[in-house]
């Protein structure tokens, strides 16, 4: 359920959640996206930077000033003006996944729990576009939902969190795929591998020049898959900075 008015929940002496509402939609997301470039271009006093989710942003401010009833007075006369949302600006980008085996260990279990074989996970999975809809928990992690999908791709989680995920691990929790950007704790089940980097620290990459996260709320990811001899081939490229992303500059209307 989308609200009639925003939910403001404190979270912090220096942060506030703004929450749309309860539920993970694309139309939920089209809100957030709205609500959140509006704020950035308020120019309320105290603001510092907003991060984006699937149904929810968390704002951050100077509490020292402005109050935060204030502020929440500020927001809401943003909420006010802000022109519904039906078309935001959304870049398609190419990433190669080599699928299954060693770089992607839990293939056979999200084919069984989903009653096919693995092959046609890796279908369903590469043939679809991602939505990305949050990007978080780790530096550049993002959180991608299937569009228009023929089947819905869902499995549960571990059971117990592994203590280590490869740097790059395509992996998938209910139906929510995530991309592993460093090496970090975690229990999606694991997929597959991409060789590129959706987070570099050092930005030695051009495509980073601007910013070390690569993936931002509004973007399409679609997964290529590749064999082994192209994954090696793609990874030399990155160490050599000479990999060139495939990126489509454009536009996605619910």
């Amino acid at each position: 359920m989308i609200y009639e008015k925003p939910r403001y929940l404190y979270s912090g002496d220096q942060y506030l959640t703004v929450e749309i509402g309860d539920e993970m939609t694309l139309e939920a997301n089209f809100k957030v996206i709205g609500l959140d470039r509006a704020i950035n271009d308020a120019g309320i006093s105290g603001f510092i930077e907003t991060f984006p989710g699937w149904r929810s942003l968390l704002l951050h401010y100077d509490s020292l000033t402005i109050r935060t009833e204030d502020l929440i007075s500020e927001i809401e006369k943003v909420v006010q003006a802000v022109p519904e949302v039906k078309e935001v600006p959304s870049r398609l980008i190419d990433l190669p996944v080599k699928y299954g085996g060693r770089w992607g260990p839990d293939l056979d279990f999200v084919a069984r729990e989903n009653g096919i074989s693995p092959e046609e996970v890796i279908n369903i999975h590469s043939e679809t576009i991602h939505w990305v809809g949050m990007v978080g928990f780790t530096p550049g992690s993002p959180q991608l939902m299937q569009l228009n999908p023929s089947l819905l791709l869902s499995v549960r989680k571990y059971e117990s969190p592994r203590i280590y995920t490869p740097t790059g691990t395509i992996a998938l929790g209910g139906s929510i795929t995530a991309i592993y950007p460093v090496v970090s704790p975690g229990g999606y089940q694991m997929m597959g591998l991409t060789p590129v980097p959706i987070y570099d620290r050092f930005q030695s990459l051009e495509i980073f020049e601007e910013s070390p996260v690569l993936l931002r709320i509004g973007d399409r990811i679609r997964f290529v898959r590749v064999e082994a001899d192209d994954f090696d081939h793609i990874r030399q490229q990155v160490w050599e900075c000479s990999y060139k992303y495939n990126i489509q500059e454009g536009t996605f209307s619910l």
